[in-house]
């Protein structure tokens, strides 16, 4: 019985609104809420009743439903780790490097975590760590992002679907966009202008910058239109991706105007440069810059294209610190960063390098040395590393953007310094070992173990003790480094 049964339901009503306005067979009420012996008074009669039923309602069992059928993950047909993977990977919470790491080295041997981790990576609060993650927690980690929603794999945005772009904010319509610039570059350039100019300045400006996926000469047309934008913002961000096409109007004009101000000769003592001022008006009809006409123009002429404007080559002059190019460094700078050119970076830190003197210590433009050719920076730290002026986070700017892992020969030639290079010739910082031996290549991790080993056990002075402990911990790092790579290489070849 319930209380949507009609019988009780009629006694509710009637107990509500009383008998004079609805009446109640209570005969024929069901056993357990009928008053037996039924009272003379017929409101006395339907009140107790009423207290029967509410009384049954309170008692009666719940309503039994079919247990749901438990979900249970499929049956796991890839190996987990080895114990000592295991405990590897619970040494290096604190080093997010070396667990990305060891999480790739699992997934190329075709190995999956112990269930017990599964959950405690997935919730990790750094992308890259879960990232790796995801793909090596086997059929329980499946299961696991498909109840918690947060751990999975955020979904691309479906180019298909316009929701974002008509709806989102703009980091979302960004994503659309290149989303769809990736799958169907042309749709993506007509969603572009359609409406482009309607949108706020700053709106324009990061949208405009999604032509730069798979930038091509199908673009131009669109970039010329906003190289005029009202937004300088927009202008210059126009005018950037105009410079990366090589047969764009932007860089045929630049390099006209950088060659009728700047030559390169040959002399009888040598090249030899010649400069003269640009003004602002002679960009015309490209808008002028704002900040110094050398930056800009230099920023938008490929150095490829030096050698045919100019004359002749300039690099030789520019590592050499030739006087005539000095004021000109800035435009230089922006040049090799804008294109990524190595043989200019490499002249540009050779006359920084040259520079340094007994009074001017020397001088780090880490972006420069990031895009160096390997042989070149090697060289180069070399160099840098000979001044007994460098300080500590002048080497941690530069070797935190080298790509890794780093070769053996740069590994030994950081090892060299690291002993006597911090304060008052004591060891460098700790940060400075613990990135000697997260970079070193999987392979070289032995050697530079023993090598780190041999420079605690030779440790003397004052700064012994403290030496002994920062290269004892790198001597630790490349050891645990080197048997999960041991441990987890797979065959027929390094990962």
């Amino acid at each position: 019985m319930t209380i949507t049964d009609p019988s009780t339901a009629d006694l509710v009503a009637a107990a509500t609104v009383g008998t004079a306005h609805r009446a109640v067979d209570l005969g024929d009420l069901p056993g357990p809420v009928r008053p037996d012996p039924l009272p003379a008074d017929p409101a006395v009669a339907l009140l107790d009743a009423a207290a029967l039923a509410a009384l049954a309602r309170r008692t009666a069992p719940a309503a039994r439903t079919a247990p749901k059928e438990s979900t249970q993950p499929a049956a796991e047909h890839v190996p987990v780790i080895p114990d000592v993977v295991r405990q590897m990977l619970g040494q290096f919470q604190r080093q997010p490097v070396l667990l990305v790491e060891a999480l790739t080295l699992i997934r190329q041997a075709g190995l999956r975590l112990p269930p017990e981790l599964v959950p405690v990576l997935l919730d990790d609060g750094r992308p890259a760590v879960v990232a790796a993650a995801r793909p090596v927690t086997g059929e329980i980690g499946r299961l696991l992002m498909t109840k918690n929603p947060r751990w999975a794999e955020p979904s691309p945005p479906d180019p298909a679907d316009r929701t974002r772009w008509d709806e989102g904010a703009l980091a979302e319509r960004v994503t659309w966009l290149r989303a769809l610039r990736r799958a169907d570059p042309d749709a993506a350039r007509n969603v572009l202008t359609d409406g482009f100019a309607r949108e706020s300045a700053t709106t324009r400006a990061e949208l405009l910058a999604v032509l730069g996926d798979g930038l091509s000469p199908a673009d131009q047309d669109v970039l010329l239109t906003a190289a005029a934008d009202r937004s300088r913002a927009v202008a210059e961000r126009a005018l950037d991706l105009l410079a990366r096409l090589p047969a764009s109007p932007l860089r045929r004009d630049m390099r006209a105007l950088a060659g009728r101000h700047l030559s390169v000769r040959r002399r009888l003592r040598g090249p030899a440069a010649t400069v003269t001022p640009i003004a602002p008006a002679e960009f015309a009809p490209w808008p002028p810059p704002s900040g110094d006409p050398w930056t800009a123009l230099l920023g938008r002429v490929d150095p490829v294209d030096w050698p045919a404007t100019f004359g002749g080559d300039p690099l030789p002059l520019i590592a050499a610190g030739a006087d005539p190019l000095r004021p000109l460094t800035p435009g230089f700078r922006a040049a090799a960063l804008a294109f990524g050119h190595a043989g200019l970076a490499r002249a540009l830190v050779s006359a920084q390098l040259a520079a340094a003197s007994a009074r001017v210590p020397p001088v780090v433009d880490p972006e420069l040395w990031w895009i160096l050719a390997p042989a070149d920076a090697r060289e180069l730290l070399e160099r840098l590393l000979d001044d007994r002026r460098l300080r500590p986070d002048q080497v941690e700017a530069v070797v935190s953007g080298m790509p890794r892992p780093w070769p053996a020969s740069l590994g030994r030639l950081v090892a060299r310094w690291l002993p006597s290079s911090g304060p008052a010739n004591g060891p460098a910082p700790r940060s400075l070992w613990d990135r000697w031996a997260t970079a070193a290549a999987l392979p070289d991790c032995r050697e530079l173990a023993a090598l780190a080993r041999a420079i605690a056990g030779r440790a003397t002075g004052e700064a012994a003790s403290t030496l002994v402990t920062r290269a004892g911990h790198a001597a630790t790092l490349l050891t645990v480094r080197a048997v999960l790579h041991e441990t987890l290489c797979p065959p027929g070849g390094n990962p």
